[in-house]
C-alpha cells in the first residue's frame, strides 16, 4: 500500500510539474510572439524598451543617470544600459535583450504563483496587462520581485521578503508601499523579529541598487521628481476628465495643471497608505489584501496612463480569489482603454475621442472600486508565519 501511495503521489506530482511547465511556456511564446511583432516597427510600436535608447540617448559611452537624464528608479537606468551595452544602444537588439530578461522575469513568476496557488495562476498567465502590456516598459522588474516576496511572505519569509519589495521598490515605487503595511500586520502578533527582518531586507534591497547610483549621479533623484512632477494628467486616468468641462476644456489655470495632478495623487496615495496600514494593525485587513488596496489606490490616484500599470494589480487576482467575472471585466476594460489610447487616438478626432476614451476610463475605474471591494470581503487564509 505504502508503495503504491509513494507511485501515486510520485505520478501526481508529475503531473503537476508537467502543468506548470504548459503555463511557463504559454507565457515565454505569448512574450516571444510579442517582441516579434513589435520588431518591424520604427520605434519597436512604442516600447520604452527600445525607443528610450534614441530619445534619451543613451548608448556604450552615455550611461542613464551619469551622462544622460532618465526619468525612472535605478534599476530601470542599471537593466536599460546593461542591455544596451552589447549594441552600443542600437534600438532593436537592446530592446530583445531587454525583452529576453523581462520574460525570464515572467516565466519564473508564473512557476512562483504555479507552486503556491495552483490552477488560478491562469489568471496571470492569460492576463492582457501582462501578455500585451508586458514589454512596454520596465515594470516587470518590480513586479516579479514584489510578487514574489508576497508570495514568500504567505509562506513565513521576512528577510528575504524585505530584500525582494526593496528591489522592486528601486525599479517601481509600488512595492514601498507593501513594506509599511506588512509591518503594521505583524503588530497584532507581536511579532517583532518579523518587523526587523523585513525593515532591514528592505533597507538593504533598496540601499545597494540606489545609493550607488544617486553617489555617483546626486542630481538624478532631483530629476526624476521634477519630471513626473512636471507632467500633466494624462488622457488614460480619471483626473484628465475631472479637470475638464463637458467641452473638455481644462477649467483650472493650465499653469497649475501639474501640480494640481501631482497634488492629487500625493495626497489620495498617502491617505490611503495611512488608513490601510492602521487598519493592518487592527487585524481587519489580511496583509495581501491591504497591499493589493494600496495598488488600486495608488492605479487610480495616479494622474499618468501608462497601460503597464494594470500589471501591477494582476499578481494579486491570483493571490486573492477575487470574483472571476470582475477578473475578466478588469482584463476587458484594460484592454479597452490600450487600445483606444494606441490606435484609436490616430482615428477619430478630439473631442469625439475624449468622449469615447472618458467612458473607457470609466469602465475601468468601475472595475477597480469592485475589485477593491472585493479585496476587502474575500476571506484569505492567515499567514503561515509562527509567531515568534
Amino acid at each position: 500500500m505504502v508503495q503504491g501511495s509513494t507511485a501515486t503521489d510520485a505520478r501526481r506530482h508529475s503531473a503537476a510539474t508537467a502543468t506548470g511547465l504548459v503555463f511557463v511556456a504559454i507565457v515565454l511564446l505569448a512574450f516571444c510572439v510579442n517582441a516579434a511583432v513589435r520588431v518591424p516597427c520604427r520605434d519597436v510600436c512604442g516600447s520604452d524598451l527600445g525607443r528610450l535608447y534614441e530619445t534619451r540617448g543613451i548608448d556604450r559611452d552615455h550611461a542613464p543617470f551619469i551622462d544622460r537624464d532618465l526619468e525612472y528608479p535605478p534599476l530601470v537606468g542599471l537593466v536599460m544600459y546593461a542591455a544596451g551595452v552589447p549594441f552600443d544602444g542600437s534600438l532593436r537588439p537592446s530592446f530583445l535583450l531587454n525583452a529576453l530578461v523581462l520574460a525570464a522575469l515572467a516565466a519564473i513568476t508564473t512557476w512562483v504563483l504555479w507552486r503556491a496557488y495552483g490552477s488560478r495562476v491562469r489568471r496571470w498567465v492569460f492576463a492582457p496587462p501582462l501578455l500585451i502590456e508586458g514589454l512596454t516598459n520596465w515594470d516587470l522588474l518590480s513586479v516579479a520581485p514584489a510578487t514574489i516576496g508576497l508570495v514568500q511572505w504567505e509562506a513565513g519569509g521576512a528577510f528575504w521578503v524585505g530584500v525582494l519589495l526593496g528591489i522592486g521598490a528601486t525599479a517601481k515605487l509600488v512595492p514601498t508601499l507593501y513594506v509599511p503595511i506588512l509591518v503594521a500586520s505583524c503588530v497584532p502578533f507581536r511579532a517583532w523579529r518579523r518587523v526587523r527582518d523585513l525593515v532591514v531586507g528592505a533597507a538593504l534591497g533598496v540601499g545597494l541598487l540606489a545609493i550607488p547610483v544617486y553617489i555617483a549621479a546626486p542630481d538624478a533623484l532631483d530629476f526624476f521628481l521634477t519630471f513626473h512632477g512636471s507632467r500633466n494628467p494624462t488622457w488614460g486616468t480619471i483626473w484628465f476628465y475631472v479637470l475638464r468641462d463637458p467641452a473638455m476644456h481644462v477649467w483650472v489655470p493650465v499653469g497649475r495643471l501639474a501640480d494640481i495632478g501631482t497634488i492629487i495623487t500625493a495626497t489620495l496615495v498617502i491617505a490611503a497608505a495611512v488608513v490601510l496600514v492602521v487598519q493592518s494593525a487592527r487585524a481587519r485587513l489580511h496583509p495581501l489584501c491591504a497591499c493589493a488596496l494600496a495598488t488600486v489606490a495608488f492605479i487610480v490616484a495616479n494622474k499618468v496612463y501608462s497601460p503597464q500599470y494594470d500589471l501591477w494589480l494582476v499578481p494579486f487576482l491570483v493571490m486573492i480569489p477575487a470574483r472571476f467575472k470582475l477578473v475578466v471585466h478588469f482584463y476587458a476594460s484594460s484592454l479597452l482603454v490600450f487600445v483606444l489610447s494606441a490606435a484609436i487616438s490616430h482615428v477619430i478626432d478630439v473631442p469625439a475621442f475624449l468622449y469615447l476614451m472618458g467612458a473607457a476610463v470609466v469602465y475601468r475605474l468601475v472595475m477597480l472600486v469592485l475589485l477593491a471591494r472585493d479585496f476587502v470581503a474575500t476571506p484569505v487564509p492567515a499567514p503561515a508565519f509562527v509567531v515568534e
